[in-house]
């Protein structure tokens, strides 16, 4: 089983395109989605919940916009207690800037010897099309301090969030650090999730990704500036008082 986890926020234009391009990779295989509304004021929850008659799709509404990092906490919890040691849990964004045929090469690392697969900009093959010059310098910047700083084998890309993770890792993350497994409320939850699960004895690898930012609709949700200052706090927290575990 592969279970799709969809963070949302107002991305209504590219859901349908999205949706479609989802059950066009995974046809014949044995799938299912769910989508997190994160407080949508425009048409997503109405289109998702549309097209749950349609393909198989659990809807799960935040009342208010909590952030991408509760959308991605509230997916994976969803999931953690019914998902199986060798299902497959794949978290990618909703606003058409990744492309969902890259879940078949890493299914394929899955069913070697990964344990989690990131999609990553910075493997060859990868680039990003339609990011600004000041964008794609601030992410480079970001991933080269948190390489420096948590050196992960294998990784250069630590923030994206189109990952691949064996429905093992995710528990086992659970087991250890409970509802503490992300506690990031925005864009940094990936680099903590990533860290976090690297706690445990893990193969991670990378498949290159083509980010598509020149497909999204609408402005970023990004606020650069609180963002920066979210990474240094992340990183001054977790090099002062490295995370600990909550086994439970």
């Amino acid at each position: 089983m592969v279970i799709i986890i969809l963070p949302a926020y107002n991305e209504a234009p590219t859901l349908s395109s999205l949706f479609q391009a989802v059950a066009k990779t995974m046809k014949g295989k044995n799938y299912r989605i769910v989508l997190v509304d994160d407080g949508s004021t425009d048409r997503t929850l109405e289109l998702a919940v549309k097209y749950s008659d349609k393909i198989s799709l659990e809807v799960i509404q935040h009342q208010n916009n909590e952030g991408l990092g509760k959308a991605i906490k509230t997916g994976i919890f969803n999931v953690i207690n019914t998902v199986k040691d060798c299902d497959i849990v794949v978290t990618l964004d909703a606003d058409n800037t990744h492309n969902p045929q890259l879940i078949l090469s890493m299914q394929k690392y899955l069913e070697n010897d990964s344990d989690i697969v990131i999609a990553s900009r910075y493997q060859i093959g990868g680039k990003e099309i339609g990011l600004s010059f000041y964008r794609s310098f601030l992410s480079k910047a970001v991933n080269t301090v948190l390489k420096i700083l948590f050196p992960l084998k294998g990784v250069k890309d630590y923030t994206c969030g189109y990952r691949a993770y064996k429905g093992w890792v995710l528990k086992e993350g659970y087991r250890l650090w409970g509802g503490g497994l992300i506690e990031e409320k925005g864009f940094i939850c990936m680099a903590e999730l990533l860290i976090k699960l690297s706690r445990i004895s893990v193969n991670i690898s990378e498949v290159p990704l083509v980010l598509r930012y020149d497909l999204k609709e609408g402005k970023s949700k990004m606020k650069i500036t609180k963002t920066i200052l979210q990474y240094l706090l992340f990183i001054l927290k977790a090099k002062l008082k490295p995370y600990k575990r909550k086994i439970i």
